[in-house]
């Protein structure tokens, strides 16, 4: 399923959200980097959805990964799920081998390997790691891979020096993670997340 700005738009007046929320479709990766920032939680819906074990940035839910009370917010008030079942981070490749220990240079574009994380990588994505070990099931990201997520990796690190984001399928606990936009704005609409990529807007809760 590829979503469409067309369809985004539709759904959203369907929905009839703006008196509740603000909608742009303007500077939209900048508005979501500075969110993030402030400690927001951004699910992002944009284009294909993604096929295999992990949500890889198209059908994710965005957080800081320096801030210990985004992950406390998203298991408590979104996911519903247990607090010591671990995050992930998606980290720029070109900061990889500052955050993971990866003599190797093993890749990881899957979010599907392990790793120990350096000093710096632990301090920058302590929310994204593992609370026991401090090690990271990392989704490393190369900007061929997908443009529009790096973006907004880069305008993030470009505000907090951070090349990297807590990432996590966009879905409540229990459920399958979304496909469409109706998906999107059901689960964006019944829970705490603070603002909603879709495709090229941005809906941020007022």
């Amino acid at each position: 399923y590829k979503m469409t700005s067309e369809e985004a738009l539709r759904a959203i007046n369907k929905f009839k959200i703006f008196d509740k929320f603000r909608v742009t479709n303007r500077n939209t990766n900048m508005l979501a980097a500075k969110a993030i920032n402030k400690g927001k939680i951004i699910a992002r819906a944009v284009g294909k959805a993604e096929f295999g074990a992990r949500s890889l940035g198209n059908r994710s839910i965005l957080a800081h990964p320096s801030k210990m009370n985004v992950k406390e917010t998203i298991n408590e008030s979104i996911k519903n799920r247990d607090f010591w079942m671990p995050f992930a981070p998606v980290i720029q490749k070109k900061l990889a081998s500052k955050y993971l220990i990866n003599p190797k240079n093993i890749q990881s574009p899957h979010m599907t390997i392990g790793f120990q994380t350096t000093k710096e990588g632990y301090k920058n994505m302590i929310a994204a790691c593992h609370p026991a070990d401090k090690s990271a099931r990392a989704q490393i990201l190369e900007k061929k891979h997908n443009p529009k997520l790096y973006d907004i990796i880069e305008k993030f690190r470009e505000i907090t020096g951070v090349g990297a984001l807590l990432n996590t399928s966009f879905n409540l606990h229990g459920f399958p993670i979304v496909n469409n936009v109706k998906d999107a704005l059901y689960v964006f609409k019944n829970s705490d997340l603070d603002g909603l990529i879709l495709n090229n807007f941005f809906i941020l809760k007022k």
